[in-house]
C-alpha cells in the first residue's frame, strides 16, 4: 500500500474513531431497584431539615415523597423501555395529558416542561406552584413532578427560573445516575 493511501486510511480511522466517541446517541439507562434512591439528594431536601415520608412503588418505577413542613410532594416516574417506539409511546402520553407545556432543549432526546402558578402575582416560594420536567431519552422515560408550597421561604430561590433550574438539575442528576455516570 502506498505512504499517501496509508496515512489517509489511518487518518479516515481515528476521524472515525473520534466521531463513535461524540456519538448522539443516549447511554444505556438501567433502572435498578427502588427508584427512591435516584432522588435521595434533591433540591427540596436540601432546604428542609426533616427526612419526607417515603412512598414507593418500586414495581411501576414511581417514587414519592412528602414533605410536611412545607407542603411539598416530589413524584419521581422513570421507565426505561424496550425500544424508542414504546417510550415515544409514553412520553406523547404524558404530553397529551399535562396539556399545555413548554419544549425544553438539552435534557434527552426531547422534553417539556408543565408548570402552574397564579400568575396574577409574582412567584413566590411560599405561593402554590407545580412543575413538572419529563424527558424522553432513548428508551428512558423520566417524570418529575414538584407541587406545593413553602411555609418558610428563606433559602429558596427568589425566582421562578431559579427554581425551575433547581428542580431540572436535580432531573440531570437522576439521568446520570440511571446512565451509571452518576
Amino acid at each position: 500500500m502506498p505512504p499517501i493511501v496509508r496515512r489517509a486510511a489511518t487518518t479516515l480511522a481515528l476521524a472515525a474513531a473520534l466521531l463513535a466517541g461524540c456519538s448522539d446517541d443516549p447511554p444505556d439507562y438501567r433502572l435498578d431497584g427502588d427508584v427512591c434512591a435516584l432522588i435521595t439528594e434533591n433540591q427540596v431536601q436540601a432546604r428542609i431539615p426533616e427526612a419526607p415520608e417515603q412512598r414507593s412503588d418500586p414495581a411501576n418505577g414511581q417514587c414519592e415523597l412528602a414533605y410536611a413542613s412545607g407542603s411539598i410532594t416530589l413524584l419521581l416516574f422513570a421507565e426505561v423501555l424496550p425500544d424508542e417506539a414504546a417510550a415515544q409511546a409514553k412520553f406523547d402520553q404524558f404530553k397529551t395529558a399535562d396539556g399545555t407545556v413548554s419544549e425544553v432543549t438539552g435534557l434527552g432526546q426531547e422534553a417539556y416542561l408543565r408548570r402552574w402558578h397564579d400568575d396574577s402575582k409574582p412567584w413566590q416560594p411560599q405561593n402554590l406552584s407545580v412543575f413538572k420536567f419529563v424527558v424522553r431519552d432513548g428508551g428512558l422515560v423520566l417524570s418529575y413532578h414538584y407541587s406545593g408550597f413553602v411555609t418558610e421561604p428563606a433559602g429558596w430561590p427568589a425566582t421562578e427560573q431559579e427554581m425551575q433550574d433547581a428542580l431540572r438539575g436535580d432531573v440531570v442528576r437522576v439521568m446520570d445516575r440511571l446512565a451509571g455516570s452518576a
